[in-house]
C-alpha cells in the first residue's frame, strides 16, 4: 500500500497494551508488524487529557510583546519542572481543552500564565513533541501583544489550580542568546522549544545578512571594468 506522497507503507499497527494510566499520562505497550512481518513491542506515553476527537495535546504561545518607541520583547515564563528536578525557560504553554482550537487555546493560556492578552498570527498542525516515546502532540502559535492597549495597561497572571507557580521573563529579542546563556549558567534548564527558536532567529538574521552582502557584491561584480552601469545610470564617458 502507498501514501499519496508516493512513500510506501511498510509498518503495521497492531494494538496498544496499557501497562498503567495515571491522571496525566498513560504508559503503554505498542505492538506492531515490521517490514519483514516479524512483531515488534514498543513502550511509549501518551496523554489522557487529549480532548476526545482532538489531535492535539497542547499548545504553545511564542509571544512578541510591543510597544511603541519601545524593542520588541520575547515572553517567556520560569517554573520548576519536578520531573527535571529544576526550573526551567519556557514559553507560555498548556493543555488544550475539550471544544477549544488551538488559537482559543493559546490566547487562553497566554492570559492564564503571564497576563498579557494576545492575537494569534498564525497556527501550526499538530507537531509531534518527542516521537520517539511519546505520542504527545502540540500546536504552536505566533502571539502579538500590544503593550499600548488599554486591556494590557494592568495585568495579573490567573494561578494556576494545581498549584505551579510562574514568573514571568520578558527579553528584548536583540538579547535573547546573551540573556538565555546566563541563565543557563546559573543552574536553570532552557526548554528545547526557546533554544531552537532562538537558533532560528540568529540563523535568519545571519541569512539575510548574507544575502544581503552577497547581492552587493554581485551587483559590484557585473559593473563594467571600465565603470559604466546602465543599471545604476553610471557612465564614466560620453556617448555620442
Amino acid at each position: 500500500m502507498s501514501k499519496p506522497n508516493g512513500l510506501r507503507v511498510q509498518f503495521t499497527h497492531l494494538n496498544d497494551e496499557v501497562v498503567h494510566e495515571g491522571k496525566f499520562l498513560r504508559y503503554s505497550n505498542i505492538k506492531y508488524l515490521d517490514p519483514t512481518g516479524k512483531e515488534r513491542t514498543w513502550e511509549a506515553i501518551s496523554r489522557t487529557t487529549r480532548p476526545h476527537g482532538g489531535d492535539t495535546d497542547i499548545v504553545t504561545a511564542i509571544s512578541i510583546y510591543r510597544r511603541m518607541l519601545h524593542y520588541d520583547v520575547l515572553v517567556l515564563v520560569r517554573q520548576y519542572r519536578p520531573a527535571l528536578k529544576a526550573y526551567t525557560i519556557e514559553f507560555p504553554a498548556g493543555l488544550v481543552e475539550s471544544g477549544e482550537s488551538g488559537e482559543e487555546a493559546a490566547v487562553r493560556k497566554l492570559k492564564e500564565e503571564t497576563g498579557w492578552h494576545g492575537e494569534v498570527t498564525h497556527c501550526t498542525r499538530a507537531l509531534g513533541t518527542d516521537p520517539a516515546c511519546s505520542a504527545a502532540t502540540v500546536r504552536y502559535a505566533t502571539v502579538k501583544i500590544n503593550g499600548d492597549a488599554l486591556e494590557n495597561k494592568t495585568t495579573l497572571p490567573i494561578l494556576d489550580k494545581n498549584g505551579e507557580q510562574i514568573e514571568l521573563i520578558m527579553i528584548p529579542l536583540s538579547e535573547i542568546q546573551e540573556r538565555l546563556t546566563r541563565l543557563a549558567n546559573d543552574g536553570h534548564i532552557i526548554d528545547s522549544n526557546v533554544a531552537i527558536w532562538s537558533i532560528g532567529l540568529q540563523m535568519g538574521l545571519k541569512v539575510a545578512k548574507d544575502a544581503e552582502l552577497d547581492a552587493v557584491s554581485e551587483m559590484a561584480s557585473s559593473l563594467p571594468s571600465d565603470g559604466n552601469s546602465i543599471r545604476t545610470g553610471l557612465f564614466s564617458r560620453q556617448v555620442t
